[in-house]
């Protein structure tokens, strides 16, 4: 276990390691007996609309579903994100903090109740980036995800930094930051003024010829977190106080502190309040999700093109890194249209900003609307 003051290293060796994985796919298998339970049920459809605040009917209500455009429930597009078989900080360079700085996504049909889905994650590339101020290694990895009869669902390609912890390189990750944002009253009372003024379009259809170049989209809100929020297998899964927990300590006691209860905990834990994050990391506090602003865009095009619209790609860079306790709200502009292969393509610039004025993403995204001719 470590001390107050938690550093780790990103070794040759370790990066050698990786490296040799690279272009070596990682898939999820299963056992015949699994079949039922790998299966998308509507309860985990459901969870994943819970986490996300996204609670549409599409999603949650199946007698509303089964006369909607998709026949079924369907999940929120954005879990496609989720699937990804390979964890940085854990399968990559264990015990360095990793975030996500861009992320490239593409569906090909939604994601249903009852889909048996099969994800396929390979790294793609590393790039390591040494200095003073410490190590740094860009991760990028592609993850294609189909259905068991073997046609395509989507794949996503996430790029991560892995940086050594207790290090400048940490450090720069939170910019100008000294402390976390802290709410007045009349803060808060203002954004619960701004979710209520949310206004989904629902089952009302928007047609292609309907968006115009320039249309501004209804911004969406989220926010302030409370701690980062995990899907799929990004659940914090690799110590869970048991055997498992314990043959991991035995195995990397480095990469364990002492906490409060001076009880061995992975120092990936440090990430999780912006207390143990000061405490322990020595950092100005924890840093939120990157992951979690694609649910973001995912909401904000979904309220706009309603239960009709569907997205078909998605580019974000992040170019700032928000604290736990921030809003993010996320913003759109139809860019441009086109008719493409039978269907009305819908290209929007998208940008999200925090409490501060902030922009802390940009990128582009693709929707296919209804040709109303």
């Amino acid at each position: 276990m470590t001390g107050n003051a938690i550093s780790t290293t990103i070794s040759n060796d370790s990066l050698d390691a990786l490296r040799a994985t690279v272009g070596v796919p990682r898939e999820r298998t299963y056992q015949e007996w699994e079949f039922d339970d790998a299966r998308v049920s509507r309860s985990q459809v459901r969870h994943w609309a819970v986490v996300l605040g996204d609670m549409r009917p599409i999603f949650v209500d199946a007698e509303y579903a089964a006369t909607g455009p998709w026949g079924a429930l369907i999940a929120p597009p954005s879990v496609l994100a989720c699937f990804e078989q390979i964890d940085p900080e854990i399968d990559g360079l264990p015990g360095c903090q990793a975030v996500l700085e861009s992320a490239s996504l593409e569906w090909f049909q939604p994601i249903r109740v009852g889909d048996f889905l099969l994800p396929r994650s390979t790294i793609e590339s590393l790039e390591d980036i040494c200095s003073d101020d410490g190590r740094a290694v860009t991760m990028s990895i592609a993850t294609s995800v189909s259905t068991a009869d073997g046609a395509p669902v989507g794949r996503c390609t996430l790029r991560w930094r892995c940086v050594e912890r207790g290090t400048r390189v940490q450090g720069v990750l939170f910019g100008q930051r000294e402390e976390p944002y802290m709410w007045t009253k009349a803060g808060i009372d203002a954004l619960r003024d701004e979710y209520a003024a949310e206004q989904p379009r629902g089952a009302a259809i928007l047609h292609w010829e309907d968006a115009n170049e320039g249309d501004l989209l209804a911004h969406v809100l989220k926010g302030p977190t409370t701690r980062p929020k995990y899907l799929g297998r990004m659940v914090p899964n690799w110590y869970w106080g048991q055997l498992q927990g314990w043959e991991a300590h035995d195995a990397h006691p480095e990469l364990f502190f002492a906490n409060e209860n001076d009880a061995p905990e992975p120092i990936a834990a440090t990430d999780w309040g912006h207390h143990r994050a000061q405490r322990w990391g020595g950092v100005p506090g924890a840093l939120d999700s990157n992951v979690e602003r694609i649910h973001y865009v995912s909401h904000l095009l979904l309220n706009w093109a309603g239960d009709h619209g569907f997205i078909s790609r998605m580019d974000l860079e992040f170019h700032r890194h928000n604290m736990v306790g921030d809003v993010t709200r996320s913003y759109g502009r139809v860019a441009a249209k086109r008719r493409q292969d039978g269907r009305g393509i819908i290209t929007l610039d998208i940008w999200q900003e925090n409490q501060l004025g902030e922009q802390v993403t940009t990128g582009t995204a693709e929707v296919a609307l209804p040709l109303r001719s």
